[in-house]
């Protein structure tokens, strides 16, 4: 077994990189890490490096066909890793997930229909819909009473049953609440997108990450799917390539598939980038899968940690269940403090996240955290956020991580140190 490294935390210096650009200046000068923006805080795998290495060293750069071997490698990927077995016609190569989502929304929709999402979830959907002069309706997910959500299968009826909402953008493992979506939820949308004649557009480039044996289905293998469905994949989260403009739509019906490379090719596609296909040839390997299973082990420990020292030390905010992904969602709400006396204690704490209200909701009290990160990195942001909260009073009742990934009621418990100490 390789031993990889994921303690040396990646050079964002004079690189144009946006997190650290839009790290605060403090945060930088103090050489601190930022739990915002859903990018890993460690290199991507050796071997994407090493392709990416050979590819630049043979020195061309020409007009790159998505080839015999990158189509198998995809395929690979699929069958090893996502547990279906994808036919190499069926792979379309893009220039990123939400140019695709842009694509889709061109093909099936026209300025006065409308897409549906589901929020709390990643706020770029909505940008490019609002981009090409589309409404984008919400149908908002359901909180469960237990940190975790639901989807709100009635409402979705309703919105889908608009002949002016045309496209449904579903997010699987959902971002930001990492929620993995059981097949029968699936089916229940298959089911209705069919119904109505929505169509469904499946970013699933979370779901190569999934925990306690879950497996993320894709959408298009779920009854009804087929041809209704759309599914993005990428080595955008996995290997942390978010910005790479590239990614793969697997697209198993003919008549759709060829509807999308058409609307594709209008929105000016030209050929796959050759050292991206270097990147995608060298992450769906034998080694690219060895270096995924460590990095995975290394999430569900962060999150593991996370849990834990909330639990005892700050069981006020309650933090969803990690199915899927690597980014977590907090609900602060629970601590009394203003959205401005939040922020601020936050801050003080240089412990810096992405706002709630950045995925479509307008509620103040919930951040999104980031955590693929060296896990000493997590404790020493743990540490500074007691330094500066004021922990809660005792014989409060909380929540803590079980063994699936859930959230499973505790006894009353007395203020600990817990993992903030440690």
């Amino acid at each position: 077994m390789e031993n990889f490294d994921f303690e040396t935390i990646v050079d964002r210096r004079n690189t144009g990189n946006m997190k650290a650009y839009i790290a605060p200046a403090r945060v930088r000068e103090k050489g601190l890490q930022t739990f915002n923006a859903a990018e890993m805080d460690f290199k991507t795998a050796p071997s994407v490096i090493e392709a990416m290495k050979a590819c630049a060293e043979n020195g061309l750069m020409g007009f790159t066909l998505c080839d015999e071997i990158y189509l198998n490698a995809v395929c690979y990927w699929m069958e090893t890793q996502r547990h279906t077995v994808v036919q190499p016609e069926w792979i379309v190569p893009t220039h990123g997930t939400i140019f695709s989502a842009a694509t889709c929304i061109r093909l099936f929709t026209s300025p006065e229909e409308r897409i549906i999402v589901q929020p709390p979830v990643y706020n770029r959907y909505k940008q490019a819909a609002d981009r090409l002069g589309r409404e984008t309706v919400y149908n908002s997910l359901k909180e469960d009473g237990r940190g975790g959500y639901d989807m709100d299968f009635e409402d979705l009826e309703k919105k889908m049953s608009d002949p002016r909402n045309k496209l449904l953008i579903l997010c699987n493992p959902q971002n930001p609440v990492g929620r993995v979506w059981k097949e029968e939820e699936l089916e229940v949308i298959a089911r209705l997108a069919v119904k109505y004649g929505c169509m469904v557009y499946s970013d699933e480039i979370f779901a190569d990450y999934a925990f306690s044996g879950r497996r993320v289905t894709p959408y298009f293998t779920v009854n009804g799917g087929k041809n209704n469905g759309i599914t993005a994949v990428s080595l955008g989260k996995t290997f942390n390539f978010t910005g790479v403009n590239h990614a793969n739509m697997i697209i198993s019906d003919d008549g759709l598939r060829e509807s999308f490379v058409r609307q594709r090719n209008r929105d000016h596609y030209g050929s796959l980038d050759p050292m991206t296909r270097a990147a995608v040839i060298g992450a769906y390997s034998v080694q690219g899968i060895a270096w995924k299973a460590e990095a995975e082990k290394l999430i569900w420990e962060n999150y593991r940690r996370i849990v834990e020292a909330f639990s005892e030390n700050l069981p006020q905010v309650r933090i969803s269940p990690l199915q899927g992904g690597y980014v977590i969602w907090m609900d602060w709400r629970a601590l009394g403090l203003a959205p401005e006396a939040l922020a601020e204690k936050l801050e003080e704490a240089d412990f810096i996240l992405d706002e709630g209200t950045d995925y479509c909701i307008s509620e103040p009290g919930f951040y999104r955290m980031s955590i693929a990160a060296p896990t000493r990195v997590v404790d020493e942001a743990l540490m500074r956020l007691k330094r500066v909260f004021d922990f809660c009073a005792p014989s409060v009742r909380v929540d803590a991580v079980g063994s699936q990934g859930g959230y499973i009621q505790s006894a009353e418990r007395t203020p600990s140190t817990g993992r903030f100490d440690r």
